[in-house]
């Protein structure tokens, strides 16, 4: 862990003149901007910022308690190629079902909101994610240590998977398949959708596996619209984090009785 903040600052040389680069092409950042406009680019790379430093808070005590409780685990999956790939499509399902209880839990939605909020779909996207979303995504991860995940190994396997989810955002119609067992940004697109055909649909991270056996999977079609329905959607970063809470607060603050406070923070309304 000690060497993570070199790596960074040598990526950072690598990676800031290139992106810079990049960016000063017209066809690049329109690809990038796909149909939207600049403003809710800007608001997606906002949310990114923030969600950056939350990262840089939290990360470090969040993942303190994984390797805690995998020291408490007695037996571990060995470091090898098939352990890595078993440990990989592990964590994909756990990313299914918080995914899915994200779309379901009302407290969860709140932190999951945001990502959805924007009104276009292009890779800056992936920079939107909420500021408390390394709370709940380690709350989840934790389960990875019953089935003998180290804390080396979860490392590995999380950073790769986070980089393939990065790319889901893309503006491509590019698929490895007809979205039987991988998925891709065509896919994941109808997941963004606002239209009801595509609400809860294709929850999967790398796979669609999960989406197929449990009847969550919906084909593109027609090109959805996007962003959350019946709710606000600042474009003001911080703005955007807290409104999710305000609403599911106002929702609490509504209901009379505890058991009815409860279902406001934990049951989504039909």
């Amino acid at each position: 862990m000690s060497h993570l903040p070199s790596v960074a600052i040598v990526a950072s040389f690598l990676v800031l003149p290139t992106a810079a680069a990049l960016l000063a092409s017209r066809d690049v950042r329109a690809w990038l901007r796909g149909t939207g406009s600049i403003r809710q680019t800007l608001s997606n790379a906002g949310v990114g910022a923030i969600f950056l430093v939350t990262q840089l808070l939290l990360r470090g005590p969040l993942i303190a308690p994984f390797a805690g409780l995998a020291a408490l685990v007695p037996w571990k999956l060995p470091h090898e190629p098939l352990a890595y790939v078993l440990a990989f499509v592990l964590l994909d399902f756990v990313y299914y079902v918080q995914h899915r209880l994200e779309h379901a839990v009302p407290l969860l939605w709140a932190i999951h909101a945001v990502h959805h909020q924007s009104r276009d779909y292009n890779l800056s996207v992936s920079f939107r994610v909420g500021a408390l979303s390394s709370i709940s995504t380690l709350f989840f991860h934790s389960v990875l240590v019953l089935a003998g995940v180290s804390a080396t190994t979860y490392a590995a396997v999380v950073t790769v998977h986070a980089t393939i989810l990065f790319t889901l955002h893309a503006r491509t119609k590019l698929t490895l398949g007809p979205g039987r067992f991988f998925n891709a940004p065509v896919f994941h697109r109808v997941h963004h959708g606002a239209e009801p055909i595509y609400i809860d649909k294709n929850f999967g991270g790398v796979l669609l596996v999960f989406d197929r056996v449990f009847g969550t999977f919906a084909p593109y079609g027609t090109e959805p619209t996007f962003g959350v329905v019946g709710e606000k959607a600042p474009q003001e970063p911080l703005a955007a984090n807290v409104a999710p809470f305000v609403a599911l607060l106002e929702d609490v603050r509504r209901e009379k009785s505890f058991v009815g406070k409860a279902r406001a923070l934990f049951v989504r309304a039909r």
